[in-house]
């Protein structure tokens, strides 16, 4: 059997909690699964054993109009009008469950626009979003461990993977998303976004992953990209962190007498 590393973070002694690395193997049903994310075949049930709508199958506390709020919020960098059949965004969709960015991009008219790649971690989940999804892609992997081309795709949004600790530590969910954004960063060209709690809230949930500002822009600026967006204006306790390779254009103009 090919055993593969996985990596679990522990903490030092030190003020601050810097997490140290060391590389351990955990087997689960004759496969090796990240100890970060060995819960989640136990967490997502079956879907024709879940009942509910679809938001309750995926554990998502939220109202629809929440969701397409956090798409649209995390798709705003993009201009749609610069892609077209002929010449699609490819957009890759991190922890894509079943695939319900889809469906926000057809209620949009925008999914004609769009080359899409859905990636996640559960086989369950997506077998239900083939079958739904037949015409699409859909891939089951870790991204850590099998990464993308470099340049790959133009775009990417990872919505809801880092909201959740599903079990693990804060630190441990930290250098999840932390090892999960750094490997998608080189497969695109333009940028990506995610979502995590916000700090600023009423009250914090043990379960939860409440990532603070200034540690997500010392990440970003150290491991992806100094022009980062922070978005806490649509109405949800979380923030939506836009990343792109490249600043944003400068449209207005200069006085003369300058």
């Amino acid at each position: 059997m090919a055993f593969r590393a996985r990596r679990e973070a522990l903490r030092d002694g030190w003020p601050g909690g810097t997490l140290y690395r060391v590389r351990t193997y955990v087997k689960i049903e004759d496969e090796l699964t990240r100890k970060d994310v060995e819960r989640l075949s136990d967490i997502y049930p079956p879907l024709d054993a879940a009942t509910g709508s679809d938001l309750d199958a995926l554990g998502w506390p939220a109202k629809p109009s929440d969701l397409a709020a956090r798409y649209a919020i995390l798709l705003s960098p993009l201009d749609f009008s610069d892609y077209s059949k002929d010449e699609p965004l490819r957009l890759l969709d991190v922890g894509c469950g079943l695939g319900l960015l889809l469906e926000y991009l057809t209620a949009n008219s925008l999914l004609d626009r769009v080359n899409y790649t859905g990636v996640d971690l559960v086989d369950s989940i997506l077998k239900e979003a083939r079958r739904r999804w037949p015409g699409q892609r859909f891939d089951q992997r870790d991204i850590r461990d099998e990464p993308y081309e470099k340049d790959e795709f133009d775009y990417s949004i990872v919505c809801g993977v880092f909201t959740v600790k599903h079990g693990n530590t804060y630190h441990e969910t930290r250098a999840f998303a932390q090892d999960t954004l750094k490997t998608v960063w080189p497969s695109v060209k333009l940028g990506l976004a995610f979502n995590a709690m916000s700090k600023h809230v009423d009250w914090e949930r043990d379960d939860l992953f409440h990532w603070p500002l200034d540690e997500i822009m010392a990440f970003c600026k150290r491991d992806l990209s100094r022009h980062v967006t922070f978005r806490l204006d649509y109405g949800l306790w979380e923030a939506a962190t836009l990343v792109r390779k490249e600043p944003l254009p400068r449209l207005s103009k200069v006085p003369l007498n300058w």
